[in-house]
């Protein structure tokens, strides 16, 4: 019997994808192992968003072809890179047993057995499947709501990566939630390339309210969290199910990218950013929000970034990601004009960031001595006392820090405790078990 491990780079929506694939080949009769070592065919589930998660992904390959070199090994590379390289692909890494996009990882066991294939470079992704091998022991876990994205953002190449937007049906992820939470998760976070369109395509109405409310029911859920939230798919009855859910988490990630209306147009982004942000923040004062932003895009000049800096010093958010401006040529924001030279751009972002820190020191700084949740995630043992390590309700995983406390009790995985914030080191918290 085959032994597989499959290696996962990039976003949560490729680590949910990897589960399924997990899954698939466990039903298939292989076995799955953790140790690349110890592997008969290892997958590589790869990103190619930006020029850094292309280059990460091609290192991962090189890395592996090493010890293909050392034992006999099968190595087969799927998901975005091979999407977006093609043929290419196959003249730049020849050693490689085969190969797999976005739209044909349900073909990979084939793949693995010798089986024809057919079409390995359609664009799509691996957006269901009664399957599902989790890969960590951790308390929370993602639920892909949609797969494709039909924006045209000038400067992502999602949609030729992954096809035209499109929702799951409300009774699929409704079904795989109650096996997750039968399974012990605790903590739910909604994925998707734009998550607040869910069911346009499908229900001809935004219906993201109502899957939210229908997830909201399982009880077992202590938190349900929302990522990549597009801003013009912000309606009031989704605020309003926010305000009436206590396990929705007052917490949603909106990537704005930009606020000066000059850049976001070049984007091919909504225009009206500012006032979406406004609303959020008018219907829910206390929501803490993070986003993504880009330095650097072609185009900006000084009283852009101005604009965003001093927007960003308004306090609305608690977390952003800054990210250099990334030039692929598959882009159509690379035939733009004026492109920003890289220090220029390191610079701005570095400037970028360190309005945001400050925002986040306030924010935290105004919830000193306050109580609030925390999920344990690990812990070990210092002295007589143990340290505990999770996250606040405020706190996406592996983005937004995480918060610790010392206990006198051994740590339980997945317990909720109360907590009082203390201090912050960085954008990791500092706390103590509440009274």
């Amino acid at each position: 019997m085959q032994k597989a491990a499959v290696i996962v780079l990039g976003c949560p929506k490729n680590t949910v994808e990897a589960e399924y694939l997990l899954g698939i080949l466990k039903n298939k009769g292989f076995l799955l192992t953790g140790d690349v070592r110890d592997a008969d065919a290892v997958i590589i589930h790869t990103c190619s968003f930006i020029h850094d998660a292309r280059a990460e992904s091609e290192e991962c390959i090189k890395n592996i072809l090493l010890l293909k070199k050392k034992k006999d090994v099968k190595v087969y590379v799927s998901g975005c890179l091979p999407q977006l390289l093609k043929e290419e692909i196959i003249k730049k890494f020849p050693l490689i047993d085969g190969y797999a996009g976005t739209g044909a990882l349900d073909k990979l066991p084939d793949l693995l057995l010798n089986k024809k294939s057919g079409n390995l470079f359609k664009p799509g992704g691996l957006n269901d499947s009664k399957y599902r091998v989790l890969s960590s022991h951790l308390p929370s876990a993602y639920l892909k709501i949609a797969e494709g994205c039909d924006h045209r953002c000038s400067f992502c190449i999602i949609p030729g990566l992954r096809g035209k937007f499109t929702s799951r049906k409300t009774e699929s992820l409704y079904n795989e939630a109650r096996s997750l939470a039968r399974a012990g998760v605790k903590e739910l976070i909604l994925v998707a390339q734009d998550t607040s369109s869910y069911g346009l395509d499908i229900y001809d109405a935004f219906a993201l309210d109502k899957l939210l409310s229908k997830l909201a029911k399982i009880k077992d859920f202590k938190w349900i969290r929302l990522m990549y939230a597009y801003p013009s798919g912000i309606t009031d009855s989704l605020l309003d199910v926010f305000k009436e859910y206590k396990n929705i988490c007052n917490y949603m990630d909106i990537p704005i990218q930009h606020i000066s209306k000059n850049v976001l147009s070049a984007m091919k982004r909504p225009l009206n950013t500012r006032r979406t942000i406004e609303k959020i923040k008018n219907k829910i004062p206390d929501i803490v929000l993070r986003t993504s932003i880009i330095a650097g895009f072609p185009g900006e000049t000084g009283k852009d970034v101005k604009e965003l800096i001093d927007f960003i010093k308004d306090g609305y958010f608690q977390y952003a990601g800054i990210f250099e401006y990334s030039d692929q040529k598959e882009a159509n924001s690379s035939k733009l004009k004026g492109h920003i030279n890289p220090e220029t751009a390191r610079q701005r972002k570095i400037e970028i960031e360190k309005a945001q820190y400050d925002v986040f020191k306030t924010k935290i700084g105004v919830l000193k001595n306050k109580e609030t949740q925390f999920l344990a995630e690990s812990g070990i043992k210092k002295g007589e006392k143990y340290l505990i390590k999770g996250r606040s309700v405020f706190q996406s995983p592996e983005i937004d820090g995480i918060t610790e406390i010392i206990s006198d009790k051994s740590p339980e995985c997945g317990r909720f405790y109360k907590i009082v914030i203390k201090s912050n080191e960085g954008y990791n918290i500092k706390a103590e078990a509440a009274g």
